[in-house]
Parts: C-alpha cells; sequence; structure tokens
C-alpha cells in the first residue's frame, strides 16, 4: 500500500474489481466526485465568465466604461470619471477574485488537516455563500468597493474547495478509474463555463438591472451542495491518517468509508483498510509548507505541479476567459453577436472535456498534457497573427477566423491542461505531502493569473491587442513544453512509490 492512499497495484481485490468495472469509476464515487466539483471547481468556472459576457451591464458603453463601477464611482466620487482609468480599475476588480484565491491557498492545509475534507468543503462552500450575498447586496447599495470585496472573499473560499477537493476524489477514488474520477471536476468547470457565457449574456441576465441574479444562481447551486454533502463519506486515506482512540471504532470508520466509494464487499473493504491503517499510522505526521521542499521527491512533485498548473494559467486562458467578448468586440463584432460568439467558444470546451474522458485513463497523463501544450503554442501564433491581420484590414472574415482559433485554443485546452493540471500534483506527492503540495500549486495558479489580469488591459492601451497577447502568453508556453517533456513522469494508474 501506498502512502498516497489509493489501492495498490498488487491488490488482488483491486485488480479484479478493475477489470470487472472497467475505468469508469463506481457510481457512489462519481456522487461524491460531481457534488464537491459543483461546490468548488464549478464555481470557479462561473466566476471566470459572468465578469466577461456581462461587461456591458458593468459597462457603460462610452468605449467600455464599467457601467457597475461608473456609477458607484459618481456616487462615492463625482469627479472621478476618467475612462482610461475606470477601465483600469475594472480590470483590478476582475482581478482580484485571483488575489482572493491566492490568500485562500495558503489556508488550504490548515483547513483540510483541521476539518477534514468533506467539513472543510463545506466550510469553503459557506464563505462562497456569504460572499455571494455580498455581491448582492453591493447592487442594492451600488458600491465597487462592496463588490471588490466579495470577489476577493469569493476566490477564498473557491481555492480552498478546489484545494480540498482535489485531495478529497484521489484519495477516495479506486486507482484503476482515478483519473476519470478527478476529471470531474474539469467536466464541471467546463459546463460552468459555457453556462456563464449563456446566462449572462446582455439578452438574458447580463444586464444593468439583472446582473445580481448571476450571484444568486450560484448562491444557489452552492446551498443546494452544502445540504447534500453531510450524506457522503468522509475520505478514507484521512480517516486512516487519524489519531486511533478506539481502534474497532477507527477501522470501522475506515472500513465503511473504503467500502461506500469502492462499492466492493465488507471483507474486501477491511482488508484495505487494514492497509490503509498501517501505511498511515507509521507515518501520521504531515509535511508543513515548508517542510515538503525538504525531500528531493517532494520537492520535484511539487515542483512539477507548480510548473504545470503556471503553463495551464500562462496558456493564454487567463486572458480568454476574462476577456474573451471585449477582444471579440475589439475585431469589429457588435455587443450581441460578440457575447453569442462567446458562448459558443466555451461550448468547445466542454467538447474537449468530454474527449478527455474518454482518453486520459489510456493515453495517460503525460502524452497529453505535452502534445496538448505544443499545439495550444501554434494556435497562440495563430491568434497573434489575425488579431495583427485584423488591425491592419478591418476584415470581417478574418475576425471568423479569430473566434476559429479561439475555439480550437478552448477545445485543446480543455481535452489537457485545464482538467490535468487540477489533480497532477497529488499524484506525484505522497499523502502526507499532498495538502502542503496543494498550497502552493493553488497559490503560484492564483498569482499567475492575477497578474496577467492585472496588467493585460493597461499593456494592450499602451501598445495594441496582439502585441500585449504576445508578451504575455507565447515564450512561458515554448519553455513549458521543453521542461516538462524532460522531467515530467506519468502517473497513469501508478502509486507514488512506482513513480
Amino acid at each position: 500500500m501506498s502512502s498516497s492512499g489509493i489501492i495498490p497495484s498488487a491488490s488482488t481485490t483491486s485488480t479484479t474489481n478493475a477489470l470487472k468495472k472497467g475505468k469508469w469509476p463506481p457510481l457512489r464515487t462519481t456522487f461524491m466526485a460531481s457534488i464537491v466539483a459543483l461546490g468548488s471547481s464549478f464555481s470557479f468556472g462561473f466566476q471566470l465568465l459572468i465578469t466577461n459576457p456581462a461587461q456591458g451591464a458593468f459597462i457603460k458603453v462610452i468605449t467600455h466604461i464599467v457601467k457597475f463601477l461608473n456609477a458607484s464611482k459618481h456616487s462615492n466620487n463625482p469627479d472621478d470619471a476618467i475612462i482610461a482609468h475606470l477601465e483600469n480599475q475594472w480590470s483590478v476588480i476582475v482581478a482580484i477574485f485571483f488575489l482572493g484565491s491566492m490568500t485562500g491557498a495558503f489556508f488550504i492545509k490548515i483547513v483540510a488537516e483541521r476539518f477534514g475534507r468533506k467539513k472543510g468543503i463545506m466550510l469553503a462552500i459557506i464563505t462562497q455563500i456569504t460572499s455571494s450575498l455580498l455581491a448582492i447586496t453591493s447592487y442594492w447599495i451600488v458600491n465597487h468597493y462592496l463588490f471588490a470585496f466579495a470577489r476577493f472573499t469569493m476566490g477564498m473560499g473557491i481555492a480552498v474547495a478546489m484545494g480540498i477537493a482535489a485531495m478529497f476524489v484521489t484519495e477516495s477514488s479506486p486507482a484503476h478509474c482515478r483519473g476519470i474520477a478527478s476529471l470531474l471536476n474539469g467536466v464541471c468547470l467546463q459546463s460552468s463555463l459555457t453556462i456563464g457565457a449563456v446566462l449572462a449574456m446582455p439578452k438574458l441576465l447580463g444586464t444593468e438591472d439583472l446582473w445580481w441574479t448571476l450571484y444568486l444562481f450560484q448562491l444557489t447551486i452552492n446551498t443546494v451542495v452544502l445540504c447534500i454533502l453531510p450524506v457522503v463519506h468522509e475520505s478514507p486515506s484521512y480517516l486512516a491518517s487519524q489519531e486511533v482512540k478506539h481502534h474497532d471504532i477507527f477501522k470501522s470508520k475506515v472500513t465503511e468509508s473504503v467500502k461506500f466509494y469502492h462499492e466492493i464487499p465488507y471483507e474486501d473493504a477491511e482488508r484495505i483498510a487494514d492497509t490503509l491503517i498501517s501505511t498511515h499510522q507509521i507515518s501520521r505526521s504531515q509535511e508543513t509548507i515548508f517542510s515538503v521542499w525538504r525531500s528531493p521527491f517532494n520537492r520535484r512533485g511539487t515542483l512539477l505541479g507548480m510548473m504545470v498548473t503556471v503553463a495551464m494559467a500562462m496558456s493564454g486562458i487567463t486572458v480568454i476567459n476574462a476577456f474573451a467578448f471585449e477582444i471579440l468586440m475589439d475585431v469589429g463584432m457588435e455587443q450581441d453577436t460578440a457575447a453569442f460568439a462567446n458562448a459558443f467558444i466555451c461550448v468547445f470546451s466542454l467538447a474537449g472535456i468530454m474527449v478527455s474522458t474518454w482518453i486520459i485513463d489510456h493515453f495517460g497523463r503525460r502524452p497529453l498534457i505535452i502534445s496538448t501544450f505544443g499545439f495550444l503554442t501554434i494556435v497562440n501564433v495563430a491568434i497573434i497573427s489575425l488579431m495583427w491581420a485584423y488591425s491592419e484590414t478591418q476584415n470581417q472574415i478574418v475576425s471568423y477566423l479569430l473566434i476559429s482559433s479561439i475555439c480550437m485554443f478552448n477545445f485543446l485546452f480543455a481535452m489537457g491542461p485545464g482538467p490535468i493540471s487540477m489533480f497532477i500534483t497529488g499524484e506525484l506527492v505522497p499523502q502526507t505531502s499532498r495538502s502542503a503540495s496543494s498550497v502552493w500549486t493553488n497559490a503560484v495558479m492564483a498569482a499567475v493569473r492575477f497578474l496577467p489580469l492585472t496588467s493585460y488591459l493597461p499593456v494592450k492601451n499602451l501598445t495594441s491587442e496582439p502585441i500585449a497577447y504576445a508578451i504575455f502568453f507565447i515564450i512561458p508556453m515554448i519553455v513549458v513544453v521543453v521542461v516538462l517533456y524532460f522531467l515530467l513522469p506519468e502517473t497513469k494508474g501508478r502509486n507514488v512509490e512506482e513513480i
């Protein structure tokens, strides 16, 4: 049994069940993974998109002045109506979500170990519900400072939920279907991008009077998840790592959790529980966010996980998620057309993640992520070229080619880097280091997303759309493909010791 908290490949029971059930996870594992994904990655994707097509609701269209921000600024400071200043402030408000995520990342380990995986996610969802209420309140009192604070706390809650959700699913899933079970987070994320893009369209809820209902929608989803979570079991690996006070009761809890998620007979679950308990009781001490760097193996796994998340964030997805609507309007589209095109683009993300569920446990993580990063670099060059071509020709055909390129980008991103970056770190380090490594990967991901969002619009205003895109997203992709090619191991179906 490995310290990663999954069934060892030598286990006869595990192998037999894998052969009988194929690569798909048991129904209860699927149920748990879907529920925690709705409370974590779904919220993340939804927050990425609602400030994009709904920007018309936040913007009073005099060359993209923020409606919401403009109304609030004028109610608090009537003299501050400089368009460029307001636009730059809007980019900060959009980006402050990731500042909250970066802060929240440092609470992942504390919450996950003190409250457990299940209760930790519940606490993070309560934070999200509170943030949604604050965002709704900011609409009624017209205060963009409260709105910015709500986005900050929302980022904190979602970061904690996503960090713990990845550990929860990895620790609870049988090894033979761990990849697909983990991909449910990605499926929910890509689905939320499409749903967010549609609901936030100016023809639906993305209006000056209705944008607050977008937060009401998320509040409703989070409330439902919070009510359902108590029925699922705690992670068997987490239970096995706790202090033993009454051995029979302790073992019974671990066994019931294994039986619940693996859907195997009690006797088989009991044998797996014995192995889990013996393994985790030998090394109960958890790595801290600093001690995780002392072991060469843990350091390598954490750094590789950080490299994948940095590459994911610097692939261009950050700007496409946040500013695709504005990019489409910059190439000559009307507001409604750009909103429809943005929703259409998001459908390709959903298609990409569905393809990934079929191939990730067949081809493996390594070839999938390296090949998709390589193709994304080529697509980014095409996007920059088409942006420049439109600025020179003002040809509408070029704008449609740009849409096609962004569609291809979303498809490739959702097929590889998007979902894999959410769980690859958990497969590269043992259970004792998982929460500490998750802190670093989530913090770096949030920081790398925050910086382009705060600086992309100012750089674009100083230069041009293609130059700004090239500065941020070409060189990092090339470096990452080379590094991952030489250093990233395959993790498909392998325990930490095998890696």
